[in-house]
């Protein structure tokens, strides 16, 4: 009965490792065919499946330790190893033709493959390969790369099981393991039939696992991002819709509207707010919707990112597939929800969007604005992200099948084999052999552990990141300097207290803080003692509004949403900011500790306030009334 691992292997895979280095970079640094799996090859027709996959492995770890993205091609490289051992097995190698044939075929499919990876990840294909002098005319370039990758790994496999042959033809003793055989036993029978059952049968449940895990952190991943980006989005229509006066639609949606001065105005008014997005909205439009002859139609109001829709453009939502689905939910009267977000990608790239409806005097749905955040990068991102858990799921699958496949011939067919041999004694001797002990353990126990352990750990490291995430998200909504939350925060707050004006449930206040004389803190002490007076400002307003959020919505600007015990409060919680509605004591020994501000504050009426804005902007009015007499009492007008 053959040892497999009679002598000395050591050498061997040493021998391995420096060749599968030499060759390896010299592959990746010229682009050329100097035979890059044949270390890993040598070492798996050698010394066996687990020996070669280590190879490949612990080179491309040398590789992405130095910035070699080629790491994520790893499962290329276990493949052309797997099919190497097999092929070493079952006479795949016993003679040159049969091993140049098997070695394009493994080779071909493998450039294929290696091929599509590098463009998912955009890995660059070497020039030397896909140079357009190669590519005949009338083939596109992208076809041309595809082919000449196949072409370059087909030779380069084919030349290393040439190689091999001819080691195993003129060297055999450098192979611990028989090669060239047929797979089939002395009685005709294929052996090892149980290794190929289990290991398919363990592979399939193996992919499977993965597969579920991949699509449970790729939806994690997703609903994020749709989160996180959906609020964005609808943090800037919320805003955008403020600029449209209801009260100018009408004029702007008549015949000729496009001429008006409301129009312009309205123009102006989204243009400059476009240009202050800072390049997030990537489009920002406002159509009017409608229906004729029972189709609905969508009319371009205006568009100040230039898109080339100009204002009366008018197109038929049932032809186009984007607006197909969306189109009902538009033209329902009595749907006033947002709509959206939608997440498409067109020749304009991947585009997050979310409409708001507008409406005219009479309360009837005549319009809609729309933001389209640029999601290229967000998406780009994402996918090298799917990539490399799929990498990682393919190494993890492709070392775990090595060692099933290893722990199988050790623990099951090795045992086999031995009680074929003691019967093959008993048959010829008539006696017992001596000396046979056969231990083994529960393989399919062992297997089922490492499967759970690698789930968990995965499934942990997704849980850690979510905890992660949401830690982001809530440092996204306070205010670094003054600890109260900030813009993002008051814009989610808006989108909130208009939900609720919606549905008719509202009751609120708004009070409207603006510092006095921090410009002149800032200009003669310095801007730290301008954000010491900051501080001071909004502990004051966070003592007295104790159960309200408090909002810096911009340089020295505060804004209270009292809602609830504050809400029925509110006289007398504003009559202790008496003391504070002063202008600041440029005198005073350390004004910057000073609180000096003034106030404005105005409660929600639903008879008359149609919006948040309206509320909003009578607190912001009663601010500056009290700004303006308060200096007028100290005789600073």
């Amino acid at each position: 009965m053959f040892d497999r691992f009679r002598g000395s292997w050591w050498p061997r895979f040493a021998a391995a490792m420096l060749l599968e280095l030499l060759f390896y970079y010299m592959s990746y640094a010229s682009g050329h065919l100097v035979l890059m799996f044949f270390g890993a090859m040598f070492a798996a027709a050698s010394l066996g499946l687990l020996q070669g996959f280590f190879v490949a492995l612990l080179v491309a770890v040398l590789g992405f330790a130095v910035g070699n993205p080629r790491f994520f091609m790893l499962p290329i490289d276990f493949a052309v190893v797997f099919a190497t051992v097999y092929g070493a097995r079952h006479g795949w190698l016993a003679h040159y033709g049969r091993a140049a044939l098997c070695g394009l075929a493994v080779g071909f499919a493998a450039g294929i493959a290696s091929y599509w990876l590098g463009l998912w990840l955009v890995f660059p294909i070497a020039p030397s390969i896909v140079h357009p002098f190669f590519v005949p005319q009338g083939v596109s370039l992208s076809d041309g790369a595809l082919f000449f990758s196949g072409v370059y790994h087909a030779l380069d496999v084919a030349a290393g099981y040439l190689i091999l042959t001819a080691l195993a033809r003129y060297a055999p003793d450098i192979f611990l393991a028989p090669m060239n055989c047929d797979g089939r036993g002395a009685d005709g029978v294929r052996k090892r039939p149980i290794r190929w059952k289990l290991l398919v049968n363990m592979a399939l449940v193996t992919l499977i696992a993965g597969g579920v895990l991949f699509y449970l952190v790729r939806g994690i991943y997703q609903q994020q991002m749709i989160r996180t980006y959906g609020a964005v989005a609808r943090n800037f229509v919320e805003v955008a819709a403020l600029v449209v006066n209801e009260r100018e639609l009408p004029i702007i949606l008549a015949p000729g509207g496009g001429e008006t001065p409301e129009y312009r105005e309205l123009f102006s008014r989204i243009r400059a707010f476009y240009q202050r997005s800072d390049n997030i909205i990537r489009y920002l439009n406002v159509y009017a919707v409608g229906e004729q002859g029972g189709r609905g139609y969508a009319m371009t109001i205006c568009d100040p990112s230039w898109t080339g829709y100009k204002y009366g453009r008018t197109f038929w939502m049932d032809e186009d597939p984007y607006y197909r689905d969306i189109g009902a939910q538009m033209l329902d009267e009595k749907d006033n929800r947002l709509v959206g977000p939608v997440i498409s990608r067109g020749y304009w790239g991947w585009l997050m969007t979310l409409y708001k409806p507008l409406y005219d005097p009479s309360g009837k749905k005549v319009a809609f604005i729309g933001v389209d955040l640029d999601m290229n990068q967000a998406m780009s991102d994402i996918n090298a992200l799917y990539a490399k858990i799929l990498s990682l799921e393919c190494v993890i699958f492709s070392m775990m099948l090595a060692m099933i496949y290893t722990f199988i011939t050790r623990q099951v067919i090795a045992p086999v084999k031995q009680l074929q041999g003691m019967l093959l004694y008993f048959r010829e001797h008539r006696e017992k052999q001596k000396d046979i002990a056969i231990t083994t353990g529960d393989e399919f126990e062992e297997l089922y552990k490492d499967i759970s352990d690698s789930q968990d750990i995965i499934l942990e490291d997704s849980t850690q990141l979510q905890d992660y995430l949401g830690i982001i998200q809530r440092m996204a909504l306070q205010d670094e300097l003054t600890g109260v939350k900030n813009h993002t925060a008051y814009e989610n707050k808006v989108s909130e207290l208009t939900a609720v004006i919606t549905a008719g449930t509202a009751e609120f206040a708004i009070l409207m803080a603006d510092m006095n004389g921090l410009k002149f803190v800032n200009d003669v002490y310095g801007h730290e003692k301008g954000d010491i007076a900051l501080k001071a400002m909004s502990k004051a307003l966070c003592d007295i509004f104790e159960h309200s959020p408090v909002y810096r919505i911009g340089g020295d600007e505060f804004v209270v949403v009292l809602t609830g015990r504050d809400y029925m409060n509110r006289d007398a919680l504003a009559r202790k900011l008496a003391p504070y509605e002063r202008v600041r004591d440029r005198s005073a020994y350390e004004p910057w500790t000073e609180v000096a501000m003034a106030v404005g504050l105005s409660v929600y009426d639903p008879l008359a306030d149609r919006s948040y804005g309206d509320t909003f902007n009578r607190a912001d009015e009663a601010m500056y009334e009290n700004k303006r007499r308060i200096k007028e009492a100290a005789g600073e007008a």
